[in-house]
């Protein structure tokens, strides 16, 4: 979620580098009043990748937040939503994805079946040890919406600029969903960078312990890469 450990940090690095940043909380994330914690659980056993990029469109095209040509930056499943916008018509002019991985449901038969056995599933949070759920209506809604959700081929569907931001020792998605991610993309429009020994969070955490290196070299890395042009 937006204010999570250093994200504002983050984000305010690259607004200190001359770009003009937006964060969001997607509508159904579980995160409400409170900024951060997951006080509204009910929404987030609800949430799919369509509530997503329907309240990324609502964003785009606010006019009075005067949003032109954006790029869309998202870590983990945020970096799965802004490959999905990239698709449709929102007028988006790049993707960078952190840690994202290549596929948001990655289970197994029996998973499935367990799932729909229970009717939902538990979401355990590996820091706080907070359990959260997923309806089985999720479930289903990956499952019926197939290549709509597909996000290297949203990707290879843009013809947009790409870089895959991914550390090299993640521990929650492997490092090679980066490549993934890019493998219908043109060659000149896509890029991958692995940061060598960073995890899922680049070193960052909540609450927010200061910067870190492996968080800083990204931060660099998406400057140098927005400086570039690619026309």
């Amino acid at each position: 979620f937006k204010d999570w450990g250093g994200w504002p940090w983050f984000c305010g690095e690259l607004a200190t580098a001359g770009h003009r940043v937006f964060r969001m909380n997607p509508s159904m994330c579980g995160v409400g009043p409170s900024l951060d914690s997951f006080d509204e659980p009910h929404k987030f056993a609800r949430q799919t990748l369509r509530h997503d990029v329907e309240d990324v469109q609502a964003v785009l095209e606010d006019t009075a937040l005067g949003i032109e040509s954006p790029t869309l930056l998202g870590h983990s499943r945020g970096g799965l939503v802004a490959a999905l916008c990239a698709a449709e018509p929102c007028g988006v002019a790049g993707v960078i994805t952190m840690g994202t991985p290549a596929d948001l449901l990655r289970l197994s038969d029996d998973e499935i079946d367990r799932w729909r056995a229970t009717g939902r599933r538990e979401i355990v949070n590996a820091r706080t040890g907070e359990v959260l759920h997923q309806d089985v209506e999720v479930l289903e809604d990956y499952l019926v919406q197939g290549e709509r959700y597909s996000a290297s081929l949203a990707l290879e569907r843009s013809n947009l600029p790409v870089l895959a931001i991914h550390g090299g020792a993640d521990e929650a998605v492997e490092p090679s969903s980066a490549g993934i991610l890019l493998t219908g993309v043109d060659p000149q429009r896509g890029r991958q960078v692995i940061v060598e020994g960073a995890g899922h969070t680049f070193g960052l955490s909540h609450p927010f312990a200061g910067p870190h290196p492996h968080a800083r070299k990204a931060v660099e890395v998406i400057i140098a890469w927005l400086r570039e042009d690619r026309t």
